[in-house]
């Protein structure tokens, strides 16, 4: 019976180790299980000895074996509950091994008082007249004991107890744990006075506990590498994600959403999710676009100003209304958005104080090419038109183009331009001349020239310039005065090739 008890416990343990290794054993959950399982195999096998041997030496050696591993057992049984049921707080060392220390120092106490022979806990084992194995308790045993109830008892149902009442989505493996636990602390006590006579009701009394965590591994696969890969991503992700129920409570907030809102917290009061965010100093503002995109906006304006985003989602095919809500800070975004709409106007200012520039630029061009292309007008349809400077090809067109508009606004009838201040006369000028020439034609008026200097006049004669149909004067002197004679509207123009 007890070869076939001790097989049935390592098999147990083994398999169970093992099946959350082959899930995922980088997870922390799944090393910790395999652990938990190594450690029970270590105390059955030494649990095995001592009772089975006939040698003192070999009992009194595993002897001082059975207590500091019972405790190591329990302490990470601790931290098994924080990585299933509460992993952000897994997640801060201080809280790890603040509630792993106790269970430590007294696997050193144990172990350091047996094998050190301090004698304080207990002293040695002996065989009494039944043959049982007993120890000699030593002065601080009952203290060891209380606390030894109280971390091996106490605390592991507290935790188990606590999430089953606040998290009703874990309820179901917290309260197979619960069951597993309060009944292989029940056995062991009620066990230890039938040991005498049937030891091996000693290694069945951890069998509630194993059998729980093996059937917690089963039913609700929280060792899968799903869950667990999929619940350390939620809590590092830069968004905050909320899991609210049918009544609209958080029941599950990554770090993300306790550090916008701290009172998301899953161990904060029972809140609604609204009331949650209007603690943190949250006001709904969402704007009608926002309603047509599904999302809501709050804003905070405090010392620490914040802007929050949130889309709201529903979980298809669970048993209770709930749903999942996706939280994005906007803080920063506004902020930039807010620059960008002000670097926007500065620039339509700028943008707009450019173009009034351009335009007193174009207007100064204007009048600075209507200065230097003055009109004098002579009466009787006469006007001069004195060109000075020289003239390329953009102050040839607009030569052209105000000729044509003078003789429009004056009802000029004959156009007398002055070349006595051009500096040069090239082919860009005579062009320009002869369709001014032709324009002026169509609208009923003539073009003379005056002030041909002798440079301008072998400019024409070596470029082989032709102005056709142009009658020419000597100066504007004796053009003005031909051109003012009574007849001068019926003058003929000479043909100057």
């Amino acid at each position: 019976m007890n070869l076939v008890l001790l097989l049935l416990t390592l098999i147990i343990l083994t398999a169970s180790g093992v099946y959350v290794l082959m899930q995922d054993w980088r997870a922390a959950a799944n090393r910790l299980l395999a652990l938990f399982a190594l450690n029970g195999m270590a105390l059955t096998c030494a649990a095995s000895v001592r009772l089975t041997s006939n040698n003192l030496q070999e009992i009194w050696f595993v002897s001082g074996l059975l207590a500091p591993l019972l405790s190591n057992s329990f302490g990470l049984l601790i931290w098994l509950i924080l990585t299933i049921f509460i992993p952000h707080r897994y997640a801060q060392p201080s809280v790890r091994w603040s509630l792993a220390a106790p269970y430590l120092l007294m696997t050193i106490l144990l172990v350091f008082d047996w094998y050190g022979n301090a004698d304080i806990v207990a002293r040695d084992v002996v065989r009494n007249d039944a043959g049982t194995v007993a120890f000699t308790p030593g002065p601080a045993f009952v203290l060891v004991m209380i606390l030894f109830t109280i971390g091996v008892v106490i605390v592991p149902l507290t935790f188990l107890i606590t999430i089953a009442i606040r998290h009703r989505r874990m309820r179901g493996p917290a309260l197979w744990l619960i069951g597993g636990a309060a009944l292989s602390y029940m056995m062991g006590f009620t066990f230890r006075s039938q040991a005498i006579s049937v030891p091996e009701l000693s290694y069945a009394s951890l069998f509630p506990l194993q059998l729980a965590l093996g059937w917690v591994t089963l039913r609700y696969q929280v060792f899968r590498p799903s869950t667990v890969a999929l619940r350390t991503a939620i809590e590092h992700l830069q968004d905050g994600i909320v899991l609210l129920d049918a009544q609209r409570c958080v029941r599950f907030a990554n770090r993300a959403a306790q550090r916008l809102a701290p009172f998301l917290a899953a161990d904060a009061a029972a809140l609604s999710f609204e009331e949650a965010l209007v603690h943190a100093g949250f006001v709904e503002s969402t704007a009608p676009d926002d309603y047509l995109n599904r999302l809501r906006r709050f804003n905070r304006d405090s010392e620490v100003a914040a802007t929050l985003l949130v889309l709201e989602t529903s979980i298809e095919g669970a048993r209770e209304s709930s749903s999942v809500a996706l939280l994005r800070d906007m803080t920063v975004v506004e902020r930039q958005k807010a620059a960008l709409m002000a670097s926007q106007a500065m620039l339509e200012e700028r943008t707009a104080a450019l173009e009034r520039s351009l335009e007193e630029i174009r207007q100064r061009d204007i009048l600075i090419t209507r200065l230097t292309l003055p009109l004098i007008p002579l009466g009787n349809g006469i006007v001069v038109i004195p060109l000075i400077g020289a003239f390329d090809g953009s102050r040839c067109r607009e030569l052209v183009s105000m000729l044509l508009s003078y003789i429009e606004e004056r009802s000029a009838h004959i156009v007398l331009l002055d070349l006595t201040g051009v500096t040069g006369f090239d082919e860009a000028l005579a062009t320009a001349l002869r369709q001014a020439t032709d324009g002026a034609r169509l609208m009923g008026a003539q073009v003379a020239l005056c002030g041909v200097r002798p440079d301008i006049a072998e400019s024409i004669i070596h470029e082989r310039i032709h102005l056709n149909g142009v009658r020419h004067f000597a100066t504007m002197q004796e053009g003005v005065t031909a051109l003012l004679r009574p007849d001068v509207k019926g003058f003929r123009h000479t043909d100057s090739r």
